[in-house]
């Protein structure tokens, strides 16, 4: 049953929001964004309301703020969420769900991405989006964060993605880059001279193991080749050792060529990075110049990137493509990548007012909840 007509969040949380308008009629959505750089939204006479970003759910402070602010909501035809299971997020909505006894919206990480991209724009037919980031819980219960996904309304299906590779340690792959170093380059008898001093052994055993989850994260990637080129081992936060790679590769006009392999299982394109990163390690221990070689390992994933949403857009008979996830804070990535594109005579959406990562992403999952339930699909 539709819910009454109703104003966003009257709430100090949304004083510093972002209003969006969203081909939603009476429907009216609340989704709970995720943790780390949390963002609630709220739709409701034809407007998304995004708020600030609260912080992370984890602290016990931010917790009881959005919390609060959940309580105030009091009627709504849908709560949206993400698809992670174990998120404070996602308990705070079913826990809202259940109290307005109202449908529960699990949206996929990615998908939530790219449709906040494509609310921003107010984009209603489909497209293809590249998702790129650090980390999402995928569909298949992995770790996603590299995806060509096509979009169609509230359906999504994934029609892409980076190689999937072992990553040793868990979360402790995503403080020490050279473990996804490892990672990739697992079989390569010069790891030891690359990453001398450190238990490279140790790490190879755990790429091995059955109970190391997979990754088809670009982020980790990123932190891979960063620590094959700059010889980045550990950092104080996320995306700091791509950043530092960016940071190598500005303005550099000469580049070291890399190759890729994009190919094609049942129907789904893979970007395998392997023989780059082999090439890498190779030019690192023939003490090749380092800003040429990050050059080139952008170069290398814009082209594989760009050539998966193509073809996949070829394929699917769209000509809209969007580009969401942190990774394209990367200014140089999303050049090259946008540059590809429009070669091929597609158009090219990036958000423009919200954050690239996480920060909006609440917006995205209740832009996905407004398809599906005009759709009549819940």
């Amino acid at each position: 049953m539709q819910a009454e007509s109703r104003k966003p969040f009257p709430c100090p949380i949304f004083t510093d929001g972002i209003k969006i308008s969203l081909h939603s009629g009476g429907v009216s959505v609340a989704a709970t964004g995720v943790d780390l750089k949390n963002s609630l939204c709220m739709t409701g006479e034809g407007l998304a309301e995004v708020s600030g970003i609260t912080g992370d759910i984890n602290d016990p402070a931010t917790y009881e703020k959005v919390s609060e602010t959940l309580h105030q909501v009091s009627a709504v035809d849908a709560v949206a969420c993400d698809l992670h299971p174990d998120l404070h997020s996602t308990r705070l909505a079913f826990q809202l769900s259940e109290r307005l006894d109202v449908p529960l919206i699990r949206v996929q990480h990615h998908h939530a991405h790219i449709a906040t991209v494509m609310a921003e724009h107010g984009m209603n037919g489909p497209a293809v989006g590249l998702a790129m980031d650090g980390y999402g819980y995928g569909t298949d219960g992995s770790a996603w964060g590299g995806e060509c996904l096509y979009i169609d309304g509230g359906e999504c299906s994934r029609e892409g993605y980076l190689k999937p590779v072992a990553m040793p340690g868990g979360d402790a792959a995503s403080r020490q880059p050279w473990r996804m170093a490892v990672a990739w380059l697992n079989g390569n008898d010069s790891l030891a001279r690359l990453f001398d001093g450190l238990p490279v052994a140790t790490i190879r055993r755990l790429c091995e193991s059955e109970n190391t989850p997979l990754t088809s994260s670009a982020g980790r990637l990123f932190d891979a080749a960063s620590a094959i080129v700059l010889g980045s081992r550990d950092v104080a936060f996320e995306g700091e050792a791509a950043v530092a790679l960016e940071k190598a590769a500005m303005g550099v006009t000469e580049i070291h060529p890399l190759s890729y392999n994009l190919e094609q299982s049942s129907g789904v394109l893979q970007l395998d990075c392997t023989e780059a990163m082999n090439q890498l390690m190779e030019a690192v221990l023939n003490n090749e110049s380092k800003p040429e070689l990050a050059a080139g390992f952008h170069r290398m994933l814009a082209a594989g990137m760009a050539e998966m949403a193509t073809r996949v857009a070829t394929l699917r008979g769209v000509k809209n493509i969007v580009l969401a996830g942190g990774c394209f804070l990367n200014a140089l990535l999303k050049e090259q990548v946008t540059a590809h594109l429009e070669d091929a005579g597609l158009r090219v959406f990036c958000s423009q007012k919200l954050p690239y990562g996480d920060g909006a992403i609440a917006l995205g999952q209740a832009w996905v909840a407004v398809q599906k339930l005009k759709a009549g699909d819940v």
